[in-house]
């Protein structure tokens, strides 16, 4: 019952026509494929009326995944240049991801450097106080 108009489109309709659908641009492909993955569930739809069962739609994997793709097909082919302009910018982001990855670690460098260099000015500064008391204990006992 719930899926009654998508197994009816599916039943009805081997070939989807998507055209329509293009005006939107790719921002209907991913309502298209959520709407093939709701329908899943119909590629295999048996009526049972009293006591008697009747198979009235058995669709191979195969075929379902190739409506699947065919309609994909038609959003990637009916919107080339969006589908382009969304490739070079998400090439675009992948290398500023890349550019940001590389100063974020030459960042954790420098920082991890500097607290090195703390790590040893505070250990030369213990250093010197200890030379400055020996020197002190010399300096009174010469005296």
């Amino acid at each position: 019952p719930q899926y009654a108009a998508r197994c009816k489109i599916l039943m009805n309709h081997t070939h989807l026509d998507m055209v329509p659908f293009l005006r939107w641009g790719l921002k209907c492909l991913p309502l298209a494929v959520g709407w093939f993955e709701s329908a899943k569930p119909c590629t295999t739809l048996s009526i049972y009326e009293d006591d008697l069962s009747r198979q009235v739609l058995d669709e191979p994997e195969e075929v379902y995944q190739s409506r699947v793709l065919t309609v994909l097909y038609e959003f990637v082919r009916g919107v080339p240049k969006k589908v382009l302009e969304r490739r070079d910018e998400l090439a675009l982001v992948a290398v500023y991801d890349d550019k940001i990855a590389v100063v974020e670690e030459e960042k954790k460098r420098i920082q991890e450097d500097v607290e090195s260099r703390k790590r040893k000015i505070t250990q030369l500064e213990e250093e010197n106080k200890r030379l400055r008391g020996i020197v002190e204990t010399v300096r009174n006992a010469l005296d």
